[in-house]
This record gives C-alpha cells, sequence and structure tokens, in this order.
C-alpha cells in the first residue's frame, strides 16, 4: 500500500445545508403537486368527463425529478481527508488511504538544518478491510522536494536530505479497525559543500509503502 494524495471527491458542504436544501427541494414539489391536483379539480368541476379526478400527471414527474435531485444532494459523499504539512516545517507528514490500510505519520519534523541531529520518524498503520493483515513492516522514502517561495536560487532535492533506517519492522496481525505503531526511521539535512540555500523553508514529502505479508 503506498500513502500518497487522494483525489477531490464529494461535495465540499456542511451536512447540515444538503439536509436543509433537500428539505427545500420536496417542500417545493409537494407544493407543485398541490397546486397541480387543485387546478385539475376546478376542471374537473367545470368539465364533466372520463379521467376528470385524475391527478396531473406532469405534476407527478416534477416531484419525482425533485425527490430524485434532492436526495442526490443530501446523500452526496463527504469531502476526502487531505494530506497536511506544517507551515514553514522541514518536512510535510503524509495521510492516506486505500481499500485496504491506511498509514499515518504521527511524528512532526522541523527544523532540519546542517549540523542538525537527524529526527526521528514514526506513525500508525490501520486495518481497514474486513479481514485480518499481518504487516511486515513500513517502507519510507522521499517522494519530492517543494522549494519555499522566495527562497534563494538554487538547487534542493532529495539528495540534500538523508533517511535511515528506512525500512520500519512491524510483524503484527491486525484485525478489522485495529491500528499498529512504527518507528525506527530518521530524517536529517545531508550537508555538503555544494550551496544549499535553496532548501531552506523546503518542504520534504514522504512516501511509506506498508508491506502486508
Amino acid at each position: 500500500m503506498n500513502c500518497g494524495p487522494l483525489p477531490g471527491t464529494g461535495l465540499d458542504a456542511h451536512p447540515g445545508v444538503l439536509l436543509l436544501v433537500a428539505i427545500a427541494c420536496l417542500l417545493v414539489g409537494a407544493m407543485i403537486v398541490l397546486a397541480s391536483r387543485a387546478r385539475a379539480k376546478r376542471r374537473a368541476q367545470m368539465t364533466a368527463g372520463p379521467g376528470s379526478g385524475a391527478s396531473s400527471p406532469g405534476a407527478a414527474v416534477v416531484l419525482l425529478m425533485i425527490l430524485v435531485v434532492g436526495g442526490a444532494v443530501a446523500i452526496g459523499p463527504a469531502p476526502p481527508a487531505q494530506a497536511a504539512g506544517s507551515a514553514g516545517s522541514a518536512s510535510s507528514g503524509c495521510v492516506a488511504a486505500d481499500d485496504f490500510l491506511t498509514v499515518i505519520q504521527t511524528s512532526t519534523m522541523a527544523g532540519l538544518a546542517p549540523g542538525v541531529a537527524p529526527v526521528p520518524i514514526a506513525g500508525l498503520v490501520v486495518n481497514n478491510s474486513a479481514d485480518s493483515t499481518h504487516i511486515v513492516a513500513v517502507e519510507v522514502e522521499i517522494s519530492s522536494v517543494a522549494v519555499a517561495p522566495g527562497s534563494p536560487v538554487g538547487s534542493c532535492d532529495a539528495s540534500d536530505y538523508v533517511l535511515l533506517d528506512t525500512r520500519m519492522p512491524v510483524d503484527r496481525t491486525l484485525g478489522p479497525g485495529a491500528s499498529a505503531s512504527f518507528a525506527g526511521a530518521s530524517i536529517g539535512f545531508s550537508d555538503s559543500a555544494v550551496d544549499q540555500d535553496a532548501c531552506q523553508r523546503a518542504t520534504i514529502h514522504l512516501l511509506y509503502t506498508a508491506n502486508p505479508r
């Protein structure tokens, strides 16, 4: 399982607002039906004939359409969780999920600089499936480095940083909904003779891979 960004799907609105919109649609539909039936009744009283007591089929269709639209608004999917990184930090965490596993970074990494010791990496792996899953380990790597706006001109990439002990053993069998912690890796700044000023306030994006057995 790879921990990467999720696609933006769903409606970005509060569920209470969606419910109010759905109720308003239903009320409007009911008013249209009542008004149509009243007009049909008046016409029936003025001109007698077969089918004079039937309700307006057009109104029924309108109500059905409003019910369908209102229901779709009410049950629209919620917006997904977003991967978040702290502003001005040297790296960002990763929160992502697939059909089976979720990997969540719990450690905070900031202030990576020449001469500063590597900081630890830790997190949780969660079993989303309905079956038990054995997790062997979680591996971490640098997927990309984003240079901060306004930083000095120059190059800054994964080679300017160092990851240590990238494979973090878990060796746990997780039941449905269960989680296990992982730790052991660390990340630091790799000092070199080349100008690295472009790495000031850079953001490192980490990629986690959970290896089930």
